[in-house]
């Protein structure tokens, strides 16, 4: 399992806050149809309210209907069409519960998020705070606009902002070094060898493009890499000190998953920790390993991503059924799109 794995999550939740919030540029007035948030005017609801709870956590009915804009923002972009009410399976299975369901999904990551931090008392730090705040603040006099054209309060925009921040708190905790959360050298020594987790500085040469010539050439210079350390009584401080040249591309303390069958992950199971291999060869490239102690950060990272994902998937969620069942996804969206559209229009006129 690789570190990009263990960044989904994160990558979703800045994206959900942010990408609704890009038309900053194209407010210019005062003048509101409604002091109501377009999320209110279209579902007839507070928002306040509690959709469902997950572990206990509750999901206001802002929350979730922000993630359905922000679900069925990215499908209508992909299918053309505001109807969430077409059927796309023989069963009567629609756009709108497919968008209701991802929709939960998200609101489930991140109470589980929230719930999480929560039990292992673990907060923002002023830093955090600053840079959010920073973040906010360069919206300048527009915040206010843009908030309103996308039926979200500051409150709202807030709670979703701080999750993504404390999110890397979470991991910070549990994967740092002095973290509170991180389980000991000793558990996560037994994960790395359940995983068969293997940890290596490598070198690498690309053979895309190259004739054979060119390929003999990179094999050789690898071979000569390969030798130096090979000879060095501190192998790790010759990679480190190694000059190599510009076409050579230096990873060290890489982490492969040896459950995945790899010429790499192959050739570096049959090293021992502190050997160096013969050169390589893959349908890229040239590699030369030197095998190095397995990496406990990176078994830490894969001990996160595991824990997380078994909230996420173990999570006992109970709806609102006095709440939940008042949406009707396609007729809100529809709603929705229709007064957005209405204001921007008015807006944009009135920029002239």
């Amino acid at each position: 399992m690789k570190k990009e794995t263990f960044n989904m999550i994160i990558r979703f939740l800045v994206g959900a806050a942010v990408s609704m919030l890009i038309c900053a540029g194209m407010i210019a007035s005062e003048k509101w149809v409604s002091s109501k948030p377009l999320i209110q005017q279209a579902s007839g609801l507070k928002g306040s309210e509690t959709v469902m709870t997950v572990d206990g956590e509750p999901v206001s009915a802002g929350e979730y209907l922000y993630l359905i804009n922000y679900t069925a923002q990215s499908v209508v972009s992909q299918i053309g069409t505001t109807d969430l009410s077409l059927q796309i399976s023989e069963d009567g299975y629609t756009i709108g519960d497919y968008v209701a369901q991802q929709a939960e999904v998200r609101a489930t990551q991140q109470a589980v998020i929230r719930k999480w931090a929560k039990d292992m008392d673990v907060t923002l730090t002023e830093e955090d705070q600053a840079t959010l705040q920073a973040q906010k603040d360069a919206y300048g006099e527009d915040l206010q606009r843009v908030l309103k054209l996308n039926g979200i309060t500051e409150g709202q925009y807030d709670d979703l902002m701080n999750i993504s921040a404390l999110y890397s708190r979470l991991y910070e905790a549990y994967c740092g070094e002095n973290g509170a959360m991180r389980p000991s050298d000793s558990d996560l020594t037994a994960m790395a060898e359940e995983h068969k987790l293997m940890t290596t500085d490598m070198l690498f040469i690309s053979t895309t493009g190259l004739d054979d010539a060119a390929k003999a050439d990179a094999r050789a210079l690898l071979e000569d890499y390969a030798r130096q350390i090979a000879a060095a009584g501190d192998k790790a401080a010759a990679f480190a000190a190694l000059e190599a040249g510009e076409n050579v591309t230096v990873n060290a303390n890489a982490t492969y998953d040896g459950c995945e069958e790899t010429a790499l992950s192959t050739a570096l199971a049959a090293l021992a920790v502190d050997e160096v291999s013969d050169v390589i060869e893959d349908e890229s490239g040239y590699y030369v390993l030197l095998r190095r102690p397995v990496d406990l950060d990176a078994a830490a990272e894969l001990a996160f991503g595991e824990e997380m994902s078994t909230r996420i998937a173990e999570a006992q969620v109970e709806h609102n059924d006095s709440v939940y069942d008042r949406i009707d996804v396609a007729a809100y969206y529809t709603k929705f799109a229709t007064l957005q559209q209405k204001l921007y229009t008015q807006l944009t006129e009135a920029q002239g």
